[in-house]
């Protein structure tokens, strides 16, 4: 007799969905790395766009403090077209990864991550210029 999930597998998965789940059985320890390898690359991204990049900004902002916003975003953007490929950041979906350089530079990030984040990195450049602003010593 088989057991409930082997009759819901049956009636449900059909002939190609079984296929599919025997591999993925057989195969569990190469799907479970990449499953890893893909966990850690969505960290590192997620980690680079919270913590890189405003430090990034920061010492964009601290170098040349007499600059507008607009020369400053501009400034970023040219530092961000020099980044390495491994400089990855997330996509807008946080699925996927995609490397600095090539980002438009707006994270619609998703729902739960709208109070945390910066909409765009135009927005985070304001932010962090707002507040080294307010420190005396940057316009010295």
């Amino acid at each position: 007799m088989k057991s409930l999930f082997e009759e819901i597998n049956d009636r449900l998965l059909g002939g190609f969905g079984r296929g599919i789940v025997a591999f993925l059985i057989e195969h569990k320890r190469i799907f479970l790395i990449l499953f890893i390898v893909y966990g850690f690359l969505l960290l590192y991204s997620k980690f680079i766009y919270m913590y890189y990049i405003p430090t990034k900004i920061k010492k964009i902002i601290l170098a040349n403090p007499n600059l507008s916003v607009n020369q400053l975003y501009k400034k970023w953007q040219k530092h961000k077209a020099s980044s390495p490929w491994f400089i990855m950041v997330p996509t807008k979906n946080e699925m996927w990864v995609k490397p600095l350089k090539n980002s438009d530079g707006n994270y619609q990030m998703l729902f739960f991550n709208k109070k945390t984040s910066y909409a765009s990195e135009s927005d985070m450049l304001d932010k962090i210029y707002a507040d080294l602003k307010g420190d005396f010593t940057l316009g010295q």
